[in-house]
């Protein structure tokens, strides 16, 4: 694979979110998801109130050989425009540590701050309907197992 492709797929693991129209609110709760495949482990996890999602954290951990390089600074050079476009939105945190053998990422958004739109035009970002209606918990859920995903107990 040529390494533009991987990086944007690197990119689409960042936040894996899908925007509906908001069901019933109520108690906060939080759920917990993870998958594996081939060199890359995400775990994301979502709090809750209600139907809407009003927190999401991803944590990833990326092997230089999911991303088709094999050192710190290959990755540095091959994420840095993905790295730069995660900075200064208002809501959302991102931090990235270049290991000897991988990168390890942490975004974290926080609806109650965040643009919701401004979320939804970032690489990564994965959203159905109108940001602006909020995010599902629940169609969240079905996206993210769609894809793999298994709920931490």
């Amino acid at each position: 694979m040529e390494k533009h492709f991987l990086a944007r797929m690197a990119g689409l693991l960042f936040i894996a979110v899908t925007m509906f129209i908001l069901a019933a609110c109520g108690s906060e709760e939080t759920v917990t998801y993870q998958a594996e495949e081939n060199g890359i482990s995400i775990t994301l996890t979502y709090t809750a109130e209600g139907d809407n999602v009003v927190k999401q954290v991803s944590e990833s951990e990326i092997e230089y050989s999911a991303l088709g390089v094999t050192t710190k600074e290959e990755a540095e050079e091959l994420l840095a425009p993905l790295v730069e476009e995660y900075q200064n939105i208002n809501g959302l945190t991102h931090e990235i540590d270049y290991q000897d053998d991988k990168v390890v990422e942490k975004v974290t958004v926080d609806y109650n701050e965040a643009d919701a739109s401004e979320i939804a035009e970032l690489e990564g970002s994965m959203f159905e309907g109108d940001p602006t209606e909020g995010i599902s918990l629940e169609k969240s859920i079905e996206l993210i197992e769609s894809q793999g995903f298994e709920k931490v107990e």
